[in-house]
């Protein structure tokens, strides 16, 4: 017997049709977001700064107006590091909090040209770094949600938002999104403006979205980009070529993200899809540690302002960070950034015999304790490479917490690894509505 869903329960997708279509009201729809809110918040902390009054007045203002755009009346949510004229942007620092932007990020200015209502900022570890917010994870609060994307990610998850913008640069968008449970999308670097979203390392720093359903990335980056460009991969003429890569790290996750990974693939080729294993190529076994090289040194020059000024409040992470940044020689950082280029030149090749890439999302469900956040490791390596990615949940670890696999795309591949991702979590999760 499929489950009726409440209004808050709906995907971004879904509101965004209902309300176009009459058969739901936005103020009903926020009503039951803010309700859902009210039950939980204490408990998760997924948020920094929200009003409700003021979502439920714009909510009522778009109901009695003619439709802006695709996203018509309906709730989002934004991460801390992304300016927004409504509400402070903090950067998960104290010496920034309660900061006010004069002015939007261009992600939000476009979702709100689109018609969508901003909702609230969600948390964010410090400088969307390693030093967790208050979020816990909705599954079991005495687990990590994950971070930098923290409270996008619970907020999603928990059924308060159907949808939350996040930000990547190691594997804030894609652990946090498999400890929770919910899809997430890492863009290919460079797809999105980052006008008005903190600048932590400019080679790494990719915005992305959380959702409950892939659906709504299309939508969302349709908004973003102007226009959804053709899709190349047509799975209707062909079956989907799929291949599982186990990678450098394959060893270092659990038992139960290996057994998962490994059961997808097969319930793939059950389902039509033409898989095949990939094997690593040496210079991959560097891009973590190349990875840990550009971020810290982009980041000692990005952030020495506050290094300079504020040493005393940052977390002992982030002066490490920074500290060990300045101390790359530039000799050192174009040293990471030409094993980076080779290793995407090679990627290049792998991609003539397949569409895209299963690999894991992290190393297991989330870490019980929440003083850190996870380990990065099965995604800084595709983010150096700046590729679009795409988390998937999929199976249960031992203690009932989500786990996830992991689509990967060549770079500029978005819309080729929406479509895919979407027959994958199809074939994986058999969801209903």
């Amino acid at each position: 017997m499929t489950k009726v869903q409440t209004f808050n329960q709906l995907s971004f997708s879904q509101m965004a049709f209902q309300i176009r279509t009459g058969k739901v009201t936005s103020e009903a729809i926020m009503l039951a977001c803010i309700e859902r809110i009210e039950q939980r918040e204490a408990d998760v902390g997924a948020f920094v700064h929200y009003d409700a009054n003021a979502a439920l007045a714009l909510a009522k203002q778009a109901d009695s107006s003619a439709a802006k755009g695709p996203l018509h009346g309906v709730p989002f949510a934004v991460k801390d590091i992304i300016d927004t004229d409504m509400f402070p942007t903090g950067w998960g620092t104290p010496f920034y909090d309660g900061y006010q932007p004069s002015r939007n990020a261009s992600c939000v200015e476009l979702f709100i040209r689109a018609g969508a209502i901003p909702f609230g900022k969600t948390v964010t570890t410090e400088f969307a770094y390693f030093k967790p917010g208050k979020t816990s994870n909705p599954h079991n609060l005495n687990h990590t949600p994950g971070g930098s994307s923290s409270g996008s990610a619970a907020a999603v998850a928990d059924n308060m938002l159907p949808f939350g913008f996040g930000s990547q640069t190691a594997a804030s968008l894609i652990r946090p999104a498999a400890y929770c449970g919910v899809a997430g999308y890492k863009a290919s670097h460079g797809s999105f403006d980052l006008q008005g979203v903190m600048s932590l390392s400019p080679s790494l720093d990719t915005l992305g979205f959380l959702a409950r359903d892939i659906e709504d990335f299309e939508l969302a980056r349709s908004v973003l980009c102007g226009s959804t460009p053709a899709k190349s991969i047509d799975l209707e003429a062909a079956p989907l070529r799929i291949s599982l890569f186990r990678g450098p790290h394959w060893h270092d996750g659990s038992l139960e993200m290996r057994d998962v990974c490994s059961r997808a693939m097969s319930e793939l080729k059950v389902a039509g899809a033409q898989t095949g294993e990939l094997a690593c190529p040496e210079v991959f076994k560097l891009l973590t540690e190349a990875q840990k090289t550009v971020m810290a040194y982009e980041v000692a020059h990005a952030r020495i302002y506050e290094y300079s000024h504020y040493k005393d409040q940052l977390s002992l992470q982030f002066k490490q960070l920074v500290e060990s940044g300045l101390a790359v020689s530039r000799s050192d950082f174009e040293s990471a950034c030409t094993a980076r280029d080779r290793a995407a030149r090679i990627l290049e090749t792998m991609f003539i015999d397949t569409d895209i890439i299963l690999t894991p999302a992290a190393p297991g469900e989330a870490p019980l304790g929440l003083d850190a956040t996870g380990d990065p490791l099965f995604s800084r390596g595709w983010n150096l490479l700046k590729v679009p990615c795409i988390s998937i949940p999929y199976g249960k670890g031992p203690n009932g917490l989500p786990l996830s696999v992991q689509l990967v795309a060549r770079m500029g591949a978005d819309d080729d690894l929406l479509a895919a991702a979407k027959w994958v979590d199809r074939q994986l999760n058999d969801l209903t509505i």
